[in-house]
């Protein structure tokens, strides 16, 4: 039986634990975070993930996983180490390496011989060879090799992607550790496709700025079919029948990427260009486009009021994307911190957002008035001039719309990720707005301005 222990226990590190454990694999799992040990040993996720925490459930019942807040006894005797943090990243989406660091020094001392460290959180090409050195100055004679596997998790679809991996890299300097590591692997499919370390690194990156740009594309055209009132999703639809395009390419127009994945490996390809001299401006474009394009709903929202002081607007979806609990650097706290600076009354819900988590990160409190929450997507809306949908919740398709419509106060409704019917929508009294459609912003104060 496989001995594996996994470090870094949030999204990333709890699914992969849970999943190698329900394929068999032994599996200690670890995290500093005592907190976060206790609920899992509880079996009760940190975060929400459908399928999640029955997983965990029935890994802890089997006796194939354990967790634990002492990481030098996780890995004694473990062949195998896999580094699982999601990276946290800061204001800027430049990635924050000190808790892989500093883990990786802990757990120095009681390393086995002949271990095979597989680290799988993203970190910036060469940090593998980093950790190398630093393992290497702290226990000289330790036998050991560090290989690196692009992680494919996907929010929402993490167990399904983490045992079904589309993209199956192994990179490592050691032909032994490579070998050892497809034989583990194999679990999760077999033609592991084999790199080096700085090439398997530079694969994340090189995979999250592609996406980055056909993502930024799509919104672009999006933005000019609503200048000129063509439908951009329908153009999307036909581009992917080219197959020099394909069937899934990312060119759907909505909202932007915001930080902690495609944000982060486009800052650490951009920080490569400038470290050795060389210019990126495709990158650089892409990277200001998506920021002018994440302000696309404030913008529309400017086109049609003289102000939004006192604007009464309602956000339906606040996480990072459907089917997940993450808030971090989501781009719907980030309108609402725009909108209340604007001294707009802003009202929210979300189906799992946890509401402690959403006060702390918009820095307000119930009581000021300026943001309220709701558990019950109707209270929010009540009363609401503007209604935005933003994260795509599949719940929110089934609400009653004609039953929001009456208990508004307004029959605006912004759609921000296209998720609606717009003709059931419109037939309802509301006046439609979604990106990319062709739908027109009329401005109170300028005679049909599209946007």
């Amino acid at each position: 039986m496989n001995k594996i222990c996994v470090i870094g226990l949030w999204h990333q590190g709890v699914v992969g634990a849970a999943c190698l454990a329900d394929l068999g694999c032994d599996v200690i799992a670890a995290d500093q975070n005592e907190e976060t040990i206790r609920l899992l040993q509880s079996g009760k996720a940190p975060i929400f993930e459908p399928g999640l925490e029955q997983l965990l459930q029935k890994s802890l019942q089997a006796g194939k996983l354990s967790f634990t807040s002492n990481l030098r006894a996780a890995v004694k005797g473990r062949a195998f180490v896999m580094i699982m943090f999601d990276t946290p990243v800061d204001e800027n989406d430049q990635s924050d390496l000190s808790v892989i660091f500093s883990a990786i020094n802990e757990i120095v001392p009681d390393l086995a011989d002949d271990c095979v460290i597989l680290v799988t959180a993203q970190v910036p090409v060469g940090t593998c060879e980093l950790l190398e050195e630093n393992i290497k100055k702290n226990n000289p004679s330790l036998r050991f090799t560090v290989a690196y596997s692009p992680e494919n998790l996907q929010l929402g679809k993490a167990i399904d992607r983490f045992r079904n991996p589309p993209m199956r890299v192994i990179g490592s300097e050691s032909k032994l550790a490579l070998d050892k590591l497809e034989s583990l692997l194999s679990v999760l499919g077999d033609q592991w496709e084999r790199t080096s370390l700085r090439t398997a690194e530079m694969i994340k990156h090189a995979l999250n700025g592609y996406l980055a740009v056909s993502l930024s594309f799509g919104n672009e055209i999006g933005n000019l079919c609503d200048m000129v009132g063509a439908d951009g999703r329908r153009i999307a639809e036909i581009l992917r029948t080219e197959p020099r395009v394909g069937t899934k390419a990312m060119l759907l127009p909505g909202l932007g990427f915001s930080g902690g994945t495609l944000a982060r490996d486009m800052q650490t390809l951009r920080n490569l260009g400038h470290k050795y001299g060389m210019a990126t401006p495709l990158l650089d474009g892409t990277w200001q486009s998506n920021e002018v394009h994440n302000g696309i709903i404030t913008k529309k929202l400017r086109l049609l009021f003289k102000n939004l002081a006192g604007k009464r607007i309602t956000v339906l979806g606040l996480t990072y994307k459907p089917d997940t609990s993450t808030l971090r650097r989501s781009i719907s706290l980030a309108v609402i911190r725009e909108l209340i600076n604007e001294k707009a009354i802003v009202a929210a819900h979300d189906p799992r957002a946890d509401r402690t988590e959403i006060f702390k990160a918009l820095e307000t409190n119930a009581a000021d008035g300026k943001f309220r929450f709701e558990d019950d997507a109707y209270k929010a809306a009540h009363g609401a001039e503007v209604l935005i949908l933003i994260t795509g919740w599949n719940e929110y398709k089934s609400l009653d719309y004609a039953e929001i419509k009456s208990s508004m106060s307004g029959n605006l409704l912004i759609d921000a990720n296209n998720l609606l019917n717009r003709t059931d929508i419109e037939n309802l009294g509301f006046q439609y707005i979604g990106i990319g459609q062709g739908c027109k912003t009329a401005s109170k104060n300028k005679k049909d301005k599209p946007l």
